[in-house]
């Protein structure tokens, strides 16, 4: 296959999902129906409903997340505020998360501990790559790949683990919670496909951020790919162009914990 296809086929494999939940959701968040609740109200209402009470529900900018934490349903503005579908399937979403972090669903303590772990481990490879090469330049010593190389792949492997585990937290936050509770009295039977393409859009956000991750070593490991691959279509040029095209891709944040 020529090299030009394969990197089409990856950026369409990486950007196409991003694209496609930006267009779904907002296409179910720009007019306001006959709906019972705001998002705001809805997630307040599902939490109490489940005994959970100590859970707060706020409005926030960075993005719909529970955090677990701070014990917070975190809504933007937009869905906080509004009656469309897609500011309920949304609380609903982030009220299934609270509801994994009440019964102690394995699933979602494994993602918050690889969270967590990812943390660590990019913060510890920062200070790495920026210690390595200042302590080489005063030792006049070449850097070793070895120690660069290694610290890279632990950091990218550590978040795309972390991403990669997310995906069965989604599901389940979404079909397994989410979707039942809209079903009881915030949503009609007609508009239930809509509310699933919704639920579906916000899991495959992780899916493109996973790709995404893997993408961002490219520039790194073409080069190296060389060696045992010649002519591969990952190396050099081809790889950066295409990093840096995802680079200024943002995707939406839905479904984060």
């Amino acid at each position: 296959m020529h090299p030009a296809l394969i990197l089409v086929s990856a950026a369409a494999l990486i950007l196409g999902p991003g694209l496609w939940v930006k267009r779904v959701l907002e296409q179910h968040n720009r007019e306001e129906e006959d709906f019972p609740a705001t998002g705001g109200d809805a997630a307040r209402q599902l939490l109490d409903r489940h005994q959970l009470q100590s859970v707060k529900v706020q409005c926030t900018d960075i993005g719909d997340h529970y955090d677990p934490d701070a014990k917070a349903v975190r809504l933007t503005r937009d869905k906080f505020e509004r009656k469309t579908l897609t500011a309920l399937t949304t609380a609903a979403h982030e009220v299934g998360h609270a509801l994994q972090h009440a019964s102690h669903y394995p699933p979602f303590l494994w993602h918050t501990r690889l969270v967590q772990v990812a943390r660590v481990t990019g913060e510890l490879g920062a200070v790495i790559l920026i210690s390595v090469p200042t302590a080489a330049l005063m030792s006049r010593r070449p850097v070793s790949p070895v120690i660069v190389g290694s610290t890279v792949f632990a950091m990218l492997g550590a978040g795309l683990a972390a991403q990669l585990a997310a995906l069965p937290t989604e599901v389940d936050a979404s079909f397994r919670k989410a979707l039942p509770m809209l079903q009881d009295g915030y949503i009609h039977s007609e508009q239930v496909k809509d509310a699933k393409s919704i639920l579906v859009a916000c899991s495959l956000t992780y899916v493109a951020a996973s790709f995404a991750s893997v993408l961002s070593i490219w520039p790194w490991l073409g080069p190296r790919l060389a060696l045992v691959w010649p002519g591969n279509p990952f190396c050099a040029a081809g790889g950066k162009r295409l990093a840096s095209v995802v680079g200024r891709t943002t995707l939406p944040v839905q479904g984060a914990q």
